[in-house]
């Protein structure tokens, strides 16, 4: 897994930390031990004791709300368990390291707000303040709010959500319009080019048949929106296949070979049958047919699902993978291609990189574009934590400080068994 997936996604931007001095003037703290330091352009900034033991038990948590792991988990053998992420570390060690790394970011971005000249609004300030009481109130008090989370509400108002709202606003600022970090045409291309892999692939439903018109071609699955009226899905119209019906019960059998007769068709030798013939032919599937051209992924993320993806990681460009892909009540046929260019843009281009244009001159909409809205975005914040992480090394680790803390003995918020079930209710509507 990324470090971006862990160290940015998972709480909508990297955290900054800022000290309670300056931002509520006449707030006293009592003096606290540097964990780390950094010395920049005369200054010196630091990460104290408060602030990393309660960025340890935030981390904690958003691991593993977003693991969907409850505080059963949260045992020795789990964290001296090898990580599933990395077979060369312990959950104990992968986990910590991350931390570790939030942690560095956010002592970094404290320099780098004050250097782009950033600052709270009072408005922002105010809403701090404000909601220190609510936010103890909502819990049942100052006690009950550091029980259930492990620390108090105002060091979440005074550290915490500003961290937050400070990154947001640096990024936003070093990403904007012409910026330092703006995503260039080239930045897009080559963050593409690195992390995307492109696949064509077959779905066989072993329990459906898929609905024809008269012409042969699949019927397009429909919903009533709000007012009532008919519109398309992304899927296609299905028929359960019935087993007491002698057709049903053919069509069923023949599929139990299909898919590796299709195989076969595609890898033989002499006048193999092409990809996108069979697409068009056997796949029950409609993003498969709809963009039998190709589907463009993220190497860090699923294609179809864990299984598949897991089946077809080291395919190279122009494989078929040389087995049927069995997962649930589907077959899969998949075959590595060239990744297509431009996906990511507006409109359609052509092998020249100029934008298609129809019959009246208007622009042609590229039709893997809603796919790829958050692509610019996606590619700025790799810019942006790699431009943070370019300052690491100049950061100060008091390790007999930072040693002595561990995931598994960080208090761990209860709210995850809540989170967990909130899950599993609303996505699956399980009820515990």
């Amino acid at each position: 897994m990324k470090k971006t997936n862990l160290l940015i996604k998972l709480i909508a931007a990297v955290l900054v930390v800022c000290t309670a001095a300056m931002l509520f003037a006449g707030c006293n703290k009592k003096a606290q031990t540097t964990v780390m330091s950094f010395e920049k352009d005369g200054k010196t900034y630091t990460i104290n004791e408060e602030e990393f033991s309660m960025l340890m038990k935030i981390r904690k948590r958003i691991f593993f709300c977003n693991l969907l792991y409850t505080t059963s988990k949260d045992t020795a053998s789990f964290w001296a368990a090898k990580s599933s992420e990395d077979e060369n570390k312990t959950n104990e060690q992968y986990y910590k390291e991350l931390v570790m790394d939030q942690v560095k970011a956010v002592l970094v971005e404290k320099y780098l707000f004050e250097k782009n000249g950033l600052s709270f609004s009072q408005d922002t300030l105010d809403g701090f303040k404000t909601s220190i009481k609510s936010a103890e109130k909502e819990q049942g008090g100052k006690g009950a709010y550091k029980q259930y989370y492990g620390f108090t509400a105002k060091a979440n108002y005074e550290i915490y959500e500003p961290m937050v709202t400070r990154s947001e606003m640096l990024y936003k600022a070093l990403c904007a319009d012409d910026a330092l970090l703006a995503a260039t045409d080239a930045d897009l291309k080559t963050f593409y080019e690195e992390n995307y892999v492109g696949y064509q692939y077959i779905v066989i439903d072993m329990k459906n048949r898929v609905v024809k018109d008269e012409n042969g071609n699949r019927v397009v699955a429909t919903k009533k929106n709000d007012k009532g009226e008919e519109e398309p899905t992304d899927s296609y119209k299905t028929e359960k296949l019935d087993n007491t019906k002698e057709e049903d019960k053919k069509e069923l059998e023949a599929k139990q070979n299909l898919g590796a007769s299709i195989l076969k068709e595609l890898t033989k030798e002499e006048n193999p049958m092409s990809f996108e013939e069979a697409i068009a032919k056997y796949s029950d599937e409609y993003y498969s047919v709809e963009f039998a051209d190709g589907w463009f992924v993220n190497k860090e993320g699923n294609f179809i699902n864990a299984t598949v993806t897991d089946k077809v990681k080291d395919l190279k460009v122009g494989d078929i993978f040389a087995e049927v892909i069995t997962s649930g009540d589907y077959q899969y046929i998949v075959k590595r291609i060239d990744l297509k260019a431009n996906v990511y843009d507006e409109f359609e281009k052509d092998e020249n990189g100029e934008t298609v244009k129809d019959e009246n001159g208007k622009e042609v909409e590229n039709k893997y574009h809603e796919f790829f809205e958050d692509f610019e975005e996606t590619v700025e914040y790799d810019k942006y934590e790699k431009y943070v992480e370019g300052f690491f090394g100049e950061i100060k680790v008091e390790t007999s400080i930072t040693d002595s803390y561990t995931m598994e003995k960080t208090f761990l918020s209860p709210y995850v068994d809540y989170y967990y079930q909130m899950i599993l209710y609303y996505y699956y509507g399980i009820q515990m």
